[in-house]
C-alpha cells in the first residue's frame, strides 16, 4: 500500500471553504459527489490523503461539493480529468485557478510587436465582468511582468502556482477597496541569450535588455491599450508591478519614464540585478540617489521576506528607505516597505502578498 497525499492551493477568495478529490476508485468516491474525499485547510493549503495498492490507475478532479462547483483553469473551462499511477507514496500538487460558479471575468492571449524590441510579445489580458456589461465605462489598467505567472498556474513553469492577480481584483473589487481593473500580463520569450541568460531575465534586467523592454511597456504596450481597450488613460489609473527582476524594471521604469504609470508594485524587488551588486553598488539605488526629485501623486509598494533569497534584501530596502524619505516622501503615504516574515522568493508567497500590494496602491 502506498499513501498519496493531496496538496492544492485553492483560489484566494474563501480558501478555506469545503472542497473535495473525487475519483475513480472507492476511496474518492467513485466519482459520487457524496462520497469524495474532504480535503482540510491548512493555511495556505488544502489537504488529504488516502491508501491505495501498487500498480493502481486512478483517475479524479476537485471539486466544492457537486459537479456545478467543480475546479475550472484560468480561462474558466473545465480540465480534464487528471490521472495517476500508484508505486511509491506520493504527494500530487495542483493550484486551483477558480470554481465553476465563481469564475468571473474574461482572459484572452494577443500579441504586440515592438520595434524597439525587434520581435512580438505575448500578452495576457483579462477584463472583469463588468466590462462587458457596462459598454459605456472605462477602466484602470494593471500591468504586470512576467506573464505566463500571473493568472494560470499550468503555466507557471517554477511552481505551478500562479499570482492571481484576477482573483485578487475581482475580491477586492467585491469588497470595494479598488476597482474594477483590466489586468494585463506581459510574456517573454523562451530560451537563453548566447551569455546564457535566459530571455525572460534579459528583457527585465536594466543591466542586460531592460532599458528596451521598459521603454516597450511604457510607450508601445500603454498605448496599445489605450487604442485598443476601454481604459482610463491617466497616470493614476495606470499601475505597474512584479516580483523579483519583475520589481525592478518596474522601479526603473518609474524613475526613467515618469508621468505614464501612478502606482507601482514591486515585490521582493532584485536590487542586485544580473551582477549581483552589493547595496553599495546598486545601479538602481544610485539612480534613486541622483534624482533631483520624485514625482507627486505616485504610491510606490515594496516588500521582502526572510526565507531563501528574499533574506538578503533587508540591506537593500534600508538603502530604499533612507533615500525615498530623502526626497521627501513620507512612509504611508507615497510608499511602503514590508518585510514579510515567513516570506519566500516564489510565486506562492508572491500571491499571498499581492492583495496587501493593491490595498495599498488603492489607498
Amino acid at each position: 500500500m502506498s499513501t498519496i497525499r493531496f496538496r492544492i492551493v485553492p483560489p484566494v477568495d474563501r480558501p478555506s471553504d469545503s472542497a473535495y478529490v473525487i475519483g475513480s476508485v472507492p476511496a474518492l468516491g467513485d466519482w459520487n459527489p457524496a462520497m469524495a474525499l474532504p480535503l482540510r485547510w491548512a493555511d495556505p493549503y488544502l489537504e488529504g490523503e488516502f491508501e491505495a495498492e501498487t500498480g493502481t490507475h486512478f483517475e479524479y478532479k476537485i471539486i466544492r461539493g457537486s459537479w456545478q462547483t467543480e475546479a475550472v483553469d484560468a480561462f474558466g473551462h473545465v480540465p480534464g480529468n487528471y490521472f495517476h499511477e500508484v508505486w511509491l507514496d506520493a504527494t500530487l500538487h495542483h493550484t486551483v485557478a477558480d470554481w465553476k460558479d465563481r469564475y468571473h471575468g474574461r482572459l484572452t492571449r494577443e500579441r504586440i510587436h515592438s520595434r524597439g524590441l525587434a520581435g512580438w510579445r505575448d500578452l495576457l489580458v483579462w477584463l472583469p465582468h463588468s466590462y462587458g456589461v457596462e459598454t459605456g465605462r472605462r477602466f484602470p489598467v494593471i500591468i504586470l511582468h512576467d506573464g505566463e505567472n500571473v493568472f494560470n498556474p499550468l503555466t507557471s513553469a517554477v511552481s505551478g502556482v500562479d499570482l492571481a492577480a484576477d482573483e485578487w481584483v475581482s475580491k477586492l473589487a467585491a469588497l470595494g477597496v479598488m476597482p474594477e481593473s483590466i489586468v494585463v500580463g506581459v510574456c517573454h520569450p523562451e530560451g537563453f541569450t548566447e551569455e546564457d541568460h535566459s530571455m525572460r531575465d534579459f528583457d527585465l534586467s536594466p543591466e542586460l535588455g531592460g532599458a528596451a523592454y521598459a521603454n516597450f511597456v511604457a510607450t508601445d504596450l500603454v498605448a496599445h491599450m489605450d487604442a485598443h481597450y476601454r481604459t482610463l488613460a491617466l497616470p493614476d489609473a495606470r499601475v505597474l508591478g512584479g516580483t523579483s527582476l519583475g520589481a525592478l524594471n518596474s522601479f526603473y521604469t518609474a524613475l526613467k519614464h515618469p508621468g505614464i504609470f501612478g502606482n507601482f508594485l514591486c515585490l521582493s524587488t532584485s536590487f542586485e540585478d544580473i551582477s549581483q551588486s552589493l547595496p553599495s553598488n546598486s545601479a538602481q539605488l544610485h539612480a534613486l540617489a541622483v534624482e533631483p526629485a520624485l514625482p507627486d501623486g505616485v504610491r510606490m509598494y515594496f516588500d521582502y521576506g526572510t526565507h531563501g533569497l528574499d533574506e538578503c534584501y533587508e540591506p537593500y530596502h534600508a538603502d530604499l528607505a533612507s533615500l525615498l524619505r530623502e526626497k521627501g516622501w513620507k512612509d504611508g503615504a507615497q510608499f511602503v516597505i514590508r518585510k514579510v516574515e515567513g516570506g519566500a522568493h516564489d510565486e506562492l508567497s508572491w500571491r499571498s502578498r499581492l492583495g496587501d500590494a493593491l490595498r495599498f496602491i488603492a489607498g
